[in-house]
């Protein structure tokens, strides 16, 4: 597809021809895949970036610049949505060995699985408040997206994102300074 026949269809969707963003879509979906696929290195992980890219892609598609390249404006996009899960799965592998796992009997008749916390992280999750807890829970453990926890929580994206950030830093610098403790403990005579 021609630069300007780019351009044609971008200015018709912000005029409000949604429908011809297909087009755009249709244009772009594979090779963004692939490039998606070697950035995470998994199928359906690449699927679901893919799609998410496009729709942010519409959500932002006034802030693309008309007579640059729509392929490297959609790539940026591509990049920053890879890079954004590759680091939500390195957080989220954090956090899971720092979970203990275990499955007790809750009654006689019945076993259901039980998530237990480590000591470090129920102390450090305990000194969040509570909307910290909660937007920790939903985005690691229950894996919601941010957009859906501005809407659960009637914020912002923006400030449920920032919230989250700061609360994982939280989190981190707890149990660094509580591992920090136990080493200097252990080594005191």
């Amino acid at each position: 597809m021609k630069p300007s026949e780019l351009d044609q269809i971008v200015r018709s969707v912000k005029k409000g021809e949604s429908d011809l963003y297909g087009q755009l879509v249709f244009n772009f979906q594979q090779q963004i895949f692939k490039y998606c696929f070697h950035m995470l290195g998994q199928l359906q992980e690449a699927e679901d970036v893919t799609q998410d890219i496009f729709l942010k892609g519409l959500e932002r598609l006034d802030q693309y610049q008309e007579g640059t390249s729509f392929s490297a404006w959609l790539y940026k996009i591509a990049y920053h949505e890879c890079l954004n899960r590759i680091n939500r799965a390195k957080t989220y592998n954090r956090l899971l060995r720092i979970l203990s796992w275990s499955t007790t009997a809750v009654q006689a008749e019945t076993s259901i699985p039980k998530l237990q916390f480590n000591q470090e992280l129920h102390g450090a999750m305990l000194q969040l408040n509570l909307k910290d807890r909660h937007i920790i829970w939903l985005r690691i453990v229950e894996e919601n997206r941010f957009e859906d926890i501005a809407i659960q929580m009637n914020m912002s994206y923006a400030a449920v994102r920032k919230r989250y950030e700061r609360a994982k830093d939280k989190l981190r610098r707890t149990i660094a300074i509580k591992e920090d403790d136990k080493d200097g403990r252990s080594f005191s005579y």
